[in-house]
């Protein structure tokens, strides 16, 4: 028993000394197999990558988010870098827009995510985004047929590969947005991060054109994407001379449009037709409310209230006319005291109500009208000072027959084009004067006959006694 166990202790060493290389030459091996298996696996991925159903996969993607028909032009690999001349879409009837293209798109692919089945786009940045809202759309989106691609990986392969995308921030060094013939919002640049399951969006820069509207230049835009709106947290948009428009809101590209403006110091003067360019002279501040359905159809329905300040209103026939008619020139250029009213702009017809303008002392206009092809229909009450009118006879007995608020007021109608519309005040004005004037000579001539009748009678008397 002794000598056994004086044995046993010396097997052990030659034990130890043939595990020893099998264990360092298994794992050096195993080491090995796995650097091979990483490379070749990634090498099959880089293949897939740079294959036609990898493009297919990210186009597949792009439709189903954008509710569109899209196509990538061929990537280029450069590392880990991905690269893209165009991305072009159409959208379908359902989308937000008819038309989208990408140019010069660049994206870091990252490995980060792939065990969790997630393509991890660490960055994308393109150096221009056009979207036509305005435009043709597809009947329906069309499915995307995967066909066989060279250098496709096994379809057992394919199990192991992501299928989901996500993006860690997106950079668009010019944004153009276009709405047709109505306006468009050009040269933005926009930069988006993840945020609490959406996308925070800043903007910068551009300039903001809509149809009778005043161009605008583009501040600084904060914006939140949250499936499926677009929340307008603030905007600013400034005019060359100093006025600042402040935009919030929400876009629903599947539904409805809805924003909120906040006028202040914007001037008249681009807001009007050309001919009342020279008339009317001022700064605007107020509220307005804009929407529609989307996809837009019919355009935009604008609605608010609007103020004129530092107003000034010069060069109308009608003022004109009352400034001949009471021979004070005050009535042809008029320091407007207030200038307010309310209108609604909706199929290319503008509706304006709770109108006043008034230049305290001298006179005041209150009415409605609509302009619509060039043509203006309003119906208005104007009031004038009655010491105004002392050097137009009849003026008071005749047309300006009511009294209220310290004026005499008499109604007007305002019809015709916008460059010359015609109004039935300054005939009336004629015709009270007219009448006046006939009234004051009949009387004087009947008074001269009476009397040379009488003096014919006697005469006649003392002829025939």
């Amino acid at each position: 028993m002794a000598s056994l166990m004086s044995i046993s202790p010396r097997r052990q060493p030659v034990v130890k000394r043939r595990i020893k290389p099998f264990l360092y030459w298994g794992f050096a091996a195993f080491w090995v197999l796995g650097v091979i298996g990483i490379l070749a696996g990634k090498s099959a991925i880089e293949t897939y990558l740079r294959s036609a159903r990898f493009q297919q996969f990210i186009s597949a993607k792009s439709d189903g988010l954008l509710h569109a028909r899209s196509e990538f032009a061929p990537f280029a690999f450069s590392g880990k870098d991905l690269y893209s001349e165009t991305f072009q879409a159409q959208g379908d009837e359902s989308a937000a827009f008819s038309k989208l293209r990408l140019d010069q798109i660049r994206a870091e692919v990252s490995w980060r995510g792939f065990f969790d089945h997630v393509w991890r786009i660490e960055q994308v940045s393109t150096q221009r985004l056009d979207v036509h809202f305005d435009g043709t759309r597809l009947e329906s989106p069309s499915p995307v047929m995967e066909t066989p691609a060279s250098g496709a990986p096994a379809s057992s392969f394919r199990g192991w590969l992501p299928d989901r995308v996500e993006i860690g921030s997106a950079s668009i060094r010019e944004t153009n947005l276009f709405w047709g013939d109505a306006g468009s919002l050009r040269g933005t640049r926009l930069e988006m991060t993840p945020s609490d399951g959406g996308w925070a969006i800043v903007g910068n820069g551009g300039r903001l054109e809509q149809a009778g509207f005043p161009s605008l230049d583009v501040g600084r835009v904060q914006m939140r994407y949250q499936a499926p709106s677009i929340f307008v947290q603030s905007a600013e948009l400034r005019q060359n001379d100093g006025g600042t428009v402040r935009v919030n809101g929400e876009i629903n590209p599947g539904s409805a449009l809805d924003l909120h403006a906040a006028l202040s110091g914007i001037s008249v003067t681009p807001l009007l037709a050309a001919d009342w360019r020279v008339r009317l002279h001022g700064t605007v501040s107020g509220e307005i409310d804009a929407r529609t359905p989307l996809p837009i159809k019919n355009g935009l329905v604008v609605s608010g209230k609007l103020n004129l300040e530092n107003g000034q209103l010069e060069a109308l026939p009608v003022l004109d006319q009352i400034a001949t008619f009471t021979r004070l020139q005050q009535f042809r250029t008029l320091k407007l005291t207030k200038a307010s009213a309310d209108f609604r702009q909706e199929n290319q017809r503008t509706t304006v109500q709770n109108f006043v303008v008034e230049s305290v002392g001298l006179i005041r206009m209150e009415g409605a009208f609509t302009v619509q092809d060039g043509k203006i229909d309003g119906a208005f009450e104007v009031g004038v000072t009655p010491s105004s009118l002392q050097w137009l006879p009849g003026s008071q007995e005749r047309v300006f027959t009511q009294a209220r608020g310290g004026y005499v007021w008499t109604p007007m109608r305002l019809v015709g084009p916008l460059d010359k519309p015609e109004e039935d005040l300054s005939p009336r004005l004629a015709a009270a004067a007219k009448g006046a004037l006939i009234e004051g000579v009949e009387g004087g001539v009947r008074g001269t006959i009476e009397t040379g009748k009488g003096v014919i009678k006697g005469a006649l008397d003392l002829l025939f006694k």
